[in-house]
C-alpha cells in the first residue's frame, strides 16, 4: 500500500483508526447548547377566551378541538392547554408589537364589547391574578382616554 511494506501498512491503518475513533468520541462528548423554545403553549388570547367559554359550558371536547385547531397544536397538547384553563389558568399569547401598549389595546377590547378578552390579555401579559385583571380592566373602563 502506496509502496510501503505490510508492517509500515498496519501501522499506518491503525493509526487513521486510532485518530478516526478519538475524533468521533471528541464530537459525542463535546458540549453543545440548544435552545429550544416550547411554543406549543403560546396560545392566542381570543382562542383562550373562546376556550374558556366552551370549557365553562361544560363542552370541554369542544374546547380542546378549538384549541387544536387554532393554535395549529397537537391534540395532547391542546387537552393540556384545556387543563390549565378549566383550572383558572391563563397562557402566554402572541406577542404583539404594533398594538400600542396594554392599556391602549385593554381600552380597543373594552370598547368592542369584549371585556373578558380584555382581562385574559391583561393577566397574559402582566402575570396578573384574576382580580387583579378585573380591577385593572374596569379602571380602565371608567376613565377616560
Amino acid at each position: 500500500m502506496f509502496g510501503l511494506d505490510a508492517m509500515y501498512s498496519i501501522l499506518l491503518v491503525l493509526l487513521l483508526l486510532i485518530i478516526g475513533i478519538g475524533i468521533s468520541r471528541w464530537i459525542r462528548q463535546r458540549k453543545v447548547t440548544r435552545i429550544y423554545v416550547d411554543l406549543d403553549f403560546v396560545t392566542p388570547v381570543n382562542v383562550q377566551v373562546r376556550a374558556h367559554d366552551l370549557i365553562e359550558a361544560g363542552r370541554i371536547r369542544d374546547a380542546v378541538a378549538l384549541i387544536q385547531e387554532e393554535s395549529q397544536v397537537s391534540r395532547p397538547t391542546a387537552v393540556k392547554v384545556a387543563r390549565v384553563l378549566r383550572t383558572g389558568g391563563v397562557l402566554p399569547g402572541f406577542p404583539v408589537f404594533d398594538e400600542g401598549d396594554l392599556p391602549t389595546r385593554v381600552r380597543k377590547l373594552i370598547e368592542a364589547g369584549n371585556r373578558k378578552e380584555a382581562v385574559f390579555l391583561a393577566r397574559s401579559i402582566e402575570d396578573m391574578s384574576q382580580s387583579e385583571a378585573e380591577t385593572f380592566v374596569d379602571s380602565l373602563s371608567r376613565e377616560p382616554e
